[in-house]
This record gives structure tokens, C-alpha cells and sequence, in this order.
């Protein structure tokens, strides 16, 4: 087989690996959303409780499993400031798989620094837990190039571990983004790629990310509003507000469509259509970006 048949083969197989395997949908046929309120790491537990149980998402053995977790660590910055995913859900989440006989957590992310992410919080939780590890892939021989055949996202080189992963989890922080308006579930997939230089130079960047929505497709996605960060993203500082809540859904546009319109991002009030990568990305037929069609059950844990 010829090099770029295998790539177009590959693309192929990833996305398809990667479609939500249950996607539950709503009365009227729209996705869900669950509004988890409540701390870790109860919330974890009622989120999973509602959609059915780990068995839902992953029909794989437990025990022989590979779940990544795909959290925002993008800086080495204290949970205080909400520039990355909460350390209490990376824990709690961790806690929850290892109860249901997960024999293998990665958690992993393409940071923009390469130092200082040992103290983190986030990452000296996660290894805590027997069976996980957290690790930043910031090499490029962990990526491998895939075509998307996207309106202007041509090929991009993905993390290798995801075509391994029985379960891919999107954990984004929920914030404020100064080149995008907001970073959620959609904008959080640029963690997987290697040349993020190239969407913010030679690309058009909100169309780039809806095109790798077409390649990567969590299985499930939950957006961390621990501590929402409102306005100096994406590295802040910035105004934040703790919210203590989980917003959760197998298709990631319509939870960042939910997010995105229940808090305003950089002082702004804005529709899931005013922001572009998410209205690109609904073009793409990733996912639900109009809220009518939207169910949003609320959870107390």
C-alpha cells in the first residue's frame, strides 16, 4: 500500500474509531447535555450514573482498556487561576475509572511550555492513582500525519495514542479565548495535534478546528466549569468565577454550545453561531449547534 492510500486509510479508521459509541439523544431526537452541580468526586459519579454507566461509552473489558483523558494543561498554572482543567475532576475521574476495573489512564496533552508541569496539581493527583499516568507529548514522534479532508485543513499529524484508545474523554477548562472568543470541547482537540503554529499562521484557524472535529470525535466530552475563566484567556489572568458545576455530552458542539451561551465570554453575549470554529464545525455536521434541539438535564450530586 502506497504511503498516502495508508494516511487516507487511517484517517478513515480514526474517525470512525473515534464515534461516540451510545450517543443518547433527547425526546425530540437532539443530543443530550448534562448540567452536573455539585462537587468531586460525587459529580463524576452522577454524570456517569446518568448516562447508563462506563459500559455505555466503553463496551471494551475494563481490564484490559486504554482510556485517555484529554485535559487542557496547556500552562503550569495553579487550578486557581482556571487556565487549565480542575485538578479535583482529573482525581475524581481517575478514582471512577480505577472503581470500574480500568487497567490503564493515560492522561495526556501537547503543552506550550515544556517545563514546570511536574508540581501541578493536576498532574501530581493523577499520578497518584495506581493505574494512570499523566504525560505531555511534546515530541513530535508521537504524532503521525492523517489526511482530514477538511475546507482548508488538508492533513494534520495526530497523537498516535488515540487510534489505541478504547475510550477518548475531552476534559476542557471552560474559558475565555482571545483568538476564538471561547476554548471548550471543539477548540480543546488542538491539544492532539502537533503544528498548532500552522492554524494560527496559514490557516484559517475557527474553520482548521471545525475540520479536525471531522478526524477526532471524543466519545465523551465534559467541559470543567469548577472555576470559569471569563476574560484574559487563554492564559489569563482574567476574571473567574467558581461554579462548582460539569457540562457533559457525546457530541462536543452541542456542549460547547450550551457553555458558550450560558456564560459570557470576554463580556460578550453571544449565540453558538457567533462563534466561528463551533459554526464551522456544525457546518461539518460534527455535531448540534442550535439550542432548541438541545436537552439539558440537570444533576445534583
Amino acid at each position: 500500500m502506497e504511503r498516502r492510500e495508508f494516511i487516507k486509510t487511517s484517517a478513515a479508521a480514526l474517525a470512525s474509531s473515534l464515534l461516540p459509541l451510545n450517543a443518547v439523544g433527547g425526546d425530540g431526537g437532539g443530543p443530550v447535555v448534562w448540567e452536573v452541580k455539585g462537587p468531586q468526586p460525587a459529580a463524576v459519579e452522577a454524570l456517569f450514573d446518568a448516562l447508563g454507566g462506563l459500559e455505555k461509552i466503553m463496551p471494551a473489558d475494563p481490564a484490559r482498556a486504554i482510556v485517555l483523558l484529554k485535559p487542557n494543561i496547556c500552562l503550569p498554572h495553579s487550578a486557581a487561576m482556571a487556565t487549565t482543567t480542575s485538578p479535583e475532576l482529573v482525581d475524581g475521574l481517575c478514582g471512577f475509572l480505577e472503581s470500574r476495573g480500568v487497567g490503564r489512564i493515560i492522561v495526556a496533552d501537547h503543552s506550550l511550555k515544556g517545563h514546570g508541569f511536574e508540581r501541578m496539581e493536576l498532574v501530581t493527583r493523577a499520578r497518584k492513582h495506581p493505574h494512570a499516568k499523566a504525560l505531555l507529548y511534546n515530541e513530535r514522534r508521537w504524532y503521525r500525519p492523517v489526511q482530514i479532508g477538511g475546507r482548508v485543513l488538508e492533513t494534520a499529524e495526530l497523537l498516535k495514542l488515540i487510534k489505541k484508545a478504547d475510550l477518548l474523554i475531552n476534559l476542557p477548562a471552560a474559558k475565555h479565548h482571545s483568538a476564538t472568543q471561547v476554548s471548550l470541547a471543539t477548540k480543546n482537540l488542538m491539544g492532539l495535534i502537533w503544528n498548532r503554529t500552522a492554524f494560527h499562521t496559514q490557516l484559517d484557524l475557527d474553520q482548521a478546528i471545525g475540520d479536525l472535529a471531522l478526524a477526532v470525535r471524543p466519545h465523551l466530552n465534559i467541559v470543567d466549569a469548577t472555576r470559569v475563566l471569563l476574560d484574559g484567556g487563554p492564559t489569563g489572568p482574567g476574571r473567574v468565577v467558581e461554579e462548582n458545576r460539569l457540562f457533559a455530552s457525546t457530541d462536543m458542539v452541542a456542549v460547547d454550545a450550551v457553555v458558550a451561551a450560558r456564560y459570557d465570554f470576554g463580556g460578550k453575549s453571544l449565540s453558538p453561531r457567533e462563534i466561528a470554529h463551533l459554526q464551522a464545525a456544525s457546518e461539518n455536521r460534527v455535531g448540534e449547534i442550535d439550542l432548541e434541539r438541545i436537552k439539558v438535564e440537570e444533576i445534583n450530586s
